[in-house]
């Protein structure tokens, strides 16, 4: 038997500005400390920007590529190097890269921001080498962690 009442609402988890402010600042910090001018975006479950930097001396691109890898970590809810091996020519999904107008990165440097199974946004630094970028990253991942253990 189906009916037509719906189901309960729920009150859905969102990343705020403050949230978001204090992970972009958590990444530019760890980009100082290892010594890496670094652009560091911060996107809602919208995959919009919420926060974003770029610090003195970082090359201007590096914001594009931070935004997309955040872009492509909250869009397919995973590190955006999760499909790197996927996507290369010879891989099952090669040209994924190319299927968004918006442009998906599939090489380390973005995570998604998960809570209880649902993506709040996610975070993408770009400046360095990947390890770089990974380590820049992972200063927000851990304090967004952090907030919900």
């Amino acid at each position: 038997m189906t009916t037509n009442t719906p189901p309960a609402a729920r009150t859905a988890r969102v990343l705020s500005y403050d949230e978001a402010r204090l992970l972009l600042d958590a990444a530019l910090s760890r980009a100082t400390e290892i010594g890496v001018p670094a652009s560091v975006a911060v996107l809602d479950v919208s995959r919009e920007i919420v926060a974003f930097g770029r610090q003195d001396r970082a090359p201007v691109l590096t914001g594009e590529v931070a935004t997309a890898k955040a872009f492509t970590a909250a869009s397919l809810r995973q590190p955006s190097g999760a499909l790197s091996a996927a996507t290369a020519p010879d891989g099952p999904f090669a040209g994924l890269a190319h299927g968004s107008t918006r442009g998906l990165i599939t090489f380390g440097g973005g995570y998604p921001l998960i809570v209880d199974g649902e993506v709040l946004g996610a975070v993408g630094a770009s400046g360095g080498s990947l390890d770089e970028d990974e380590a820049i990253v992972s200063a927000a991942v851990e304090l967004f962690e952090s907030w919900n253990r």
